[in-house]
């Protein structure tokens, strides 16, 4: 058949709903928490790397993924079988921001590791006044500004450890669309660097008492992995929000990824 191609014609884009944030979890009663509660931050190391020079932090965080429902049982197991899906009008009504992926190799990587000497020397009682805004000549603008830049950026591929062992060399961490918030409250340290790292479950004491919540209307999805999860989320969520009923536009989807057929 002949034809010819119209190089006039411009396309709208496709319309779809966005992506929704998911939150997996490996812990039943992490998942219960959550669903009584909501979210409690802790703290998560991060690190960027050039391939010659790593920079490391620790961020007091509540992460989620901007991925589909599906996407996250199947690729994101390793954070756990288990999970809460909520639109992503909440996340921004919260403060959750997009993570910035970086190409290990790329300028901008390098940059912002070869930055971190311009910032070097301060206390840090004069690093927290210049976060928090206490100090503001220029560098101290410069000092906020690159330390919330590292908070949310990540490399786009590197190791995954889960409890110290080694699951991938190069996993693609650019692939999970991470959504991130840093908790930043009076005597709450915007992050944690040196011997402070290996003392964050010490730190993470001070996060105890804070809660995200969510509302009923941000609700689209809760993964569980057996019947008899999928009938007790319905009493929490139900208790939780004074119902009567289960919502009907509410998925309560069970992962069946660890089954094992019953051969008895």
């Amino acid at each position: 058949m002949d034809y010819w191609v119209d190089t006039n014609r411009i396309f709208p884009p496709g319309e779809r709903d966005s992506f929704p944030l998911v939150h997996m979890t490996q812990k039943w009663e992490i998942l219960k928490l959550i669903l009584s509660e909501g979210f409690k931050p802790s703290y998560c190391r991060e690190n960027i790397t050039n391939d010659i020079e790593t920079k490391s932090a620790c961020f007091p965080m509540i992460s989620f993924s901007n991925v589909t429902t599906d996407f996250a049982i199947s690729y994101q197991k390793s954070y756990g079988t288990l999970g809460i899906v909520l639109n992503k009008k909440w996340g921004e009504k919260n403060d959750f921001n997009p993570v910035l992926y970086l190409e290990r190799k790329s300028d901008l990587t390098n940059d912002i590791i070869c930055n971190f000497k311009n910032i070097a020397g301060p206390s840090k009682e004069q690093l927290k006044n210049s976060l928090e805004g206490v100090a503001n000549d220029f560098k101290d603008i410069m000092i906020r500004q690159h330390i919330k830049v590292f908070g949310h950026s990540k490399n786009y591929d590197g190791l995954l450890l889960r409890n110290n062992t080694l699951l991938a060399k190069k996993y693609p961490f650019g692939m999970e669309r991470e959504w991130r918030k840093i908790i930043r409250k009076v005597n709450i340290p915007y992050f944690l660097v040196g011997e402070e790292m290996e003392r964050k479950d010490e730190f993470n004491k001070l996060l105890k008492d804070i809660r995200i919540d969510y509302e009923l209307e941000n609700l689209k999805s809760i993964i569980v992995e057996s019947d008899w999860q999928y009938k007790e989320v319905k009493e929490i969520i139900c208790e939780k929000f004074k119902l009567e009923e289960f919502p009907e536009n509410i998925e309560i989807k069970i992962n069946g990824i660890r089954h094992v057929p019953d051969e008895g």
